[in-house]
């Protein structure tokens, strides 16, 4: 166990997404950090109508039309005797023709999503497609029993018995001894955001949507010692093998 002055979280940056914030900025809970528009690529097969066309006029049209946008409806080719049209079936960005003569559109999805701090922290680093969050915390080694990693935040309480289990514990973390297939499923139902359990070696792996952390008995007994009872933001990160607790 130990303190951090940087425990950190990583958020992976969408392709051309306009970034609010800055390197050094301080940014709150739920303060917007990023927007973006989904990006999707679509292939379409022009193999048989293209299958005459001369390599030569293909590197034509992918250097003209290459990065641009095009219009659904809109002719890229006419080809044959009769100049059958062919046209673009898509909206969107153009990216041309790959080794298979397949024609590749990037379409950009109208409705703009958000990036939202889920911490108090600084931003640390903007690079290569990566936003990093730094805040200080104090760090508990475990082992994840899967590779998943989730904050929740709440009252720190073990809950053992599966009645226990309510809608008000909706985005915590769930403190257990029981592992238990059915209990966990119910902690998923009403909403828990990960599962610390304590030093229960027979179970090597668990099957579960959201993170599962083991830690030994005397780490558990030491956090409960400080925590039990107490509001906390917490970070499980099962991939990582640790449990950070944020500092006020």
């Amino acid at each position: 166990m130990s303190i951090k002055d940087k425990g950190t979280w990583v958020i992976k940056l969408p392709a051309k997404a306009k970034l609010l914030v800055e390197v050094g900025d301080k940014v709150d809970v739920g303060q917007k950090l990023a927007v973006f528009n989904s990006h999707v690529v679509e292939t379409f097969s022009y193999s048989g109508d293209l299958a005459k066309m001369s390599e030569k006029k293909r590197e034509e049209l992918d250097n003209f039309f290459k990065e641009k946008m095009v219009q659904e409806g809109e002719i890229f080719y006419e080809i044959g005797f009769f100049k059958n049209k062919i046209c673009f079936p898509l909206t969107g960005v153009c990216l041309g023709f790959d080794e298979f003569k397949n024609l590749k559109i990037e379409k950009v999805e109208d409705e703009e999503r958000e990036i939202f701090s889920p911490i108090e922290a600084k931003v640390g680093k903007i690079e290569d497609g990566k936003l990093v969050l730094e805040f200080k915390a104090k760090e508990y080694e475990g082992q994840g029993l899967n590779g998943l990693k989730a904050w929740g935040e709440g009252e720190v309480k073990i809950i053992n018995e599966i009645k226990m289990l309510d809608y008000e514990m909706g985005e915590a973390i769930l403190f257990t001894e029981n592992l238990d297939k059915a209990f966990l499923l119910k902690a998923l139902v009403v909403g828990a955001n990960a599962v610390v359990t304590k030093d229960n070696e027979e179970i090597k792996e668990v099957d579960l949507e959201i993170p599962v952390l083991r830690l030994e008995k005397q780490i558990w007994d030491e956090f409960m010692k400080e925590n039990l009872g107490k509001k906390k933001k917490i970070l499980v990160n099962a991939k990582m093998d640790k449990l950070l607790l944020v500092l006020e």
